[in-house]
């Protein structure tokens, strides 16, 4: 949070809200109060300023961001506003900034007005909206955007609406004749909405992996914004190369052959298609199933009658252009298509809703809203939900199950809800919703968003991601000891990049009219169906049914307990992944289940389990890969990249002068100018930085992503 903010409205905004270039002077509310009384203002603009609070989306953003801190006002920079007594014409034309503090008197924030206007109460921001951070205008692109939320986070200058929930495209029309270097800013689920809602307008639109939130830090925001901001300029930094050297042994074959018959032959044909690994594909259709699943049934579980969920955490390896996403979009075909024709089905009930109330006085308005609340987003598969954004749907009763499911697993291990602040709980409320499928949630009650709990929900993650990442996450002692990681489903199939050749029959193909994929979304469908399922051995209406083992497939089951656990001794092939190996009999027992309730079985059977053990033995496997990685001295690249990164978070940028680094850099680079340049170049050609020349001057940048991500680790250490 900016301790000394400069958020300030603009001075004498005529109603399009445009500076105006001639500014008539206007009389002030503190005409009364004399020039040196300064006690006296400071008491005038609290009692003009305290209704600007009352019941707006500004104050409840304030709320939401700052932990509900008393309205308390204290002079800051009125410099404008008193050095030159009310006879100077420059007399309370200026900005006028007044910090907030809390009950101990500790800065939270800051309150911006122009005290110029006739009456606080009736202030004019400039046509609905409000401008933060307005004298950094010369320096940075003016951001404007619908989430107040954003504006008190980041150093950029904003423009947000006051009274409205959105910017007109009106409003906006007018900002870009008066600020040339103008982005609207969103959060990249909102893209559809914003595209269309600015279609006629030529105006650069830029969108952030995720929207702001009071446990975002500022650096992560700035750090998300500029990259975005680049991007919407047409600069992209292309994937990040690892610098280091270290590698795994090659991957095993994928076990495709463990799959139920109709699955495999879902997984091969999808691979065919897209020309992506097998692994790849088989991963996507088991997250599949896995989502569909979860809704219905429940894994045995030795101690527990009513079993646990059947829910599965999946991690899939696959660099860019790996085809990732076309893979995911087929297996989840069957998904897409029923969600979107739940959700329009909810536009019509919300229309409906709406529409029953609007003409209805406000004594029998109050009384319907209470026998009719708004219905509920049916969407339950999720490409970049938060756990608090899952948490409250799953606490406000809005969701039962759910799926977080992304081919760019670098959002969720690098976005704000894993950063060191809250990951702990964070990880805490993903193991226990896996475990026993509940979730809770502590507040304080004068927050928003209350405490709560919801039990008996499912998630589902299907997370897909570069080398780079995983890498990282395994590295990460939190994430394996706690027990996140270890619940993963892992597979890091081998690269196809410059084997994917094409010639015209394979251009004729179309994967819509493949046999294997149609049987597969018809089964998909039929397991979608809302319809309840048949009740069985006393089992209640909203209970999930238990698939238990067979005999032969519970003898499975204990002889890949046996094989995990004894491999876990020291000299034994698990001996260094023993968390991992240790869950390795639940995850089988899990997967057997979502293979079973695809099937139709009334019972897991032996080939059904023994399949399941063979893929929870391969991502074993590629753990165990992951864990052989040798860590090797430090390179002169990594030494060079690490002090770069320290210095712009000391310096609250990322650009350097190069001659800066090429004078302070680590020992010997900074004393051998021909190591520098090859060092340099070798963090260039591999996306970390980027060298430009601005006049006379070499500039040193660096990639945005990177810096956001690994000032965390140096924070943190």
């Amino acid at each position: 949070m900016n301790i000394k903010p400069s958020w300030d409205s603009p001075p004498d905004m005529f109603e399009g809200g445009i500076s105006n270039a001639n500014p008539q002077k206007q009389q002030s509310p503190l005409e009364r109060v004399g020039n040196d009384a300064s006690d006296s203002i400071i008491e005038a603009l609290e009692e003009y300023t305290v209704p600007l609070f009352n019941n707006n989306p500004l104050h409840i953003a304030m709320l939401e961001m700052m932990g509900s801190c008393p309205v308390e006002i204290r002079r800051s920079v009125i410099e404008n506003a008193t050095q030159y007594g009310q006879s100077d014409d420059n007399a309370l034309y200026g900005l006028a900034v007044f910090d907030l503090f809390d009950e101990n008197l500790q800065p939270t924030g800051a309150v911006f007005t122009n005290p110029t206007i006739v009456g606080f109460k009736d202030i004019v921001f400039g046509h609905g909206g409000l401008y933060f951070n307005r004298s950094k205008l010369n320096e940075l692109p003016l951001l404007v955007t619908d989430d107040i939320h954003l504006a008190f986070k980041t150093t950029y200058p904003v423009y947000a609406p006051y009274s409205d929930s959105k910017i007109k495209a009106y409003t906006l029309k007018a900002l870009m004749k008066a600020h040339p270097d103008l982005y609207v800013i969103a959060p990249v689920h909102q893209q559809d909405d914003i595209q269309r809602r600015y279609t006629d307008l030529n105006v650069k639109i830029a969108f952030i992996p995720e929207p702001p939130s009071f446990a975002m830090s500022q650096d992560e925001l700035d750090c998300m914004i500029n990259a975005a901001v680049e991007k919407a300029n047409g600069i992209e930094w292309g994937d990040i190369i690892p610098l280091d050297n270290s590698t795994t042994s090659k991957a095993m074959p994928y076990p495709i052959q463990a799959l139920p018959p109709l699955l495999q032959g879902a997984a091969t044909a999808i691979a065919e298609y897209v020309q992506a690994p097998i692994a790849m594909t088989a991963q996507c259709i088991i997250g599949a199933i896995s989502h569909i699943a979860q809704v219905h049934v429940n894994a045995p579980h030795q101690f527990k009658v009513h079993g646990e969920p059947c829910s599965l955490f999946l991690l899939t390896e696959g660099q860019s252009g790996s085809r990732k996403s076309t893979s995911k979009n087929l297996a989840d075909k069957a998904i897409t298509e029923y969600e979107r024709k739940a959700y329009d089905q909810y536009k019509d009930d919300v229309q409906q809703w709406k529409t029953l109330q609007a003409g209805l006085p406000k004594a029998d308005r109050e009384a319907f809203l209470a026998e009719n609340p708004p219905p509920n987003d049916p969407s339950s598969l999720f490409s970049d939900g938060t756990l608090e954004a899952v948490a409250g749907l799953y606490i406000d009763g809005v969701l039962k199950s759910a799926s977080i499911s992304s081919d760019e697993a670098a959002q969720f291990f690098g976005g704000h809800t894993m950063k060191s602040d809250t990951r702990t709980q964070a990880l805490g409320s993903f193991t226990k919703l896996f475990d026993d499928g509940s979730i809770q949630r502590t507040r304080s009650k004068s927050n928003l968003n209350g405490s709560g709990r919801a039990d008996d929900v499912r998630l589902t993650f299907n997370l897909q991601g570069q080398h780079e990442v995983l890498s990282d996450a395994l590295r990460d002692d939190v994430l394996r000891e706690q027990g996140f990681l270890p619940r993963f489903i892992l597979s890091a199939p081998e690269n196809l990049a410059g084997t994917r050749l094409h010639d015209a029959e394979f251009r004729q193909k179309n994967a819509n009219l493949d046999h294997r994929l149609i049987a597969y979304w018809e089964r998909c469908k039929t397991l979608l169906d809302p319809c309840p399922m048949p009740l069985v051995d006393g089992q209640q209406q909203q209970d999930r049914r238990v698939i238990q083992l067979s005999s032969q497939a519970d003898m499975i089951d204990l002889a890949f307990y046996n094989e995990c656990e004894e491999q876990q001794l020291k000299g034994g092939k698990y001996e260094h992944i023993q968390p991992f190996a240790s869950r390795a009999s639940q995850l089988a027992r899990r997967l057997a289940t979502v293979f079973a309730f695809f099937q139709d079985e009334q019972e897991i059977t032996a080939q059904t389990m023994q399949g399941a053990c063979d893929i929870i033995r391969h991502s074993l496997g590629e753990w165990l890969r992951y864990a052989e990685i040798e860590s090797k001295k430090e390179s002169d690249a990594q030494r060079l990249l690490n002090w770069l990164v320290k210095k712009c978070v000391e310096e609250c940028t990322n650009k350097i002068q190069y001659s800066t680094m090429q004078t302070s850099c680590p020992r010997p680079m900074s004393k051998n100018k021909q190591m520098l340049e090859m060092t340099a170049q070798q963090l260039e050609d591999t996306n970390h930085i980027r060298i430009d020349s601005v006049i006379k001057k070499r500039l040193v940048e660096l990639n945005p992503l990177l810096l956001g991500k690994v000032s965390k680790r140096l924070n943190d250490t």
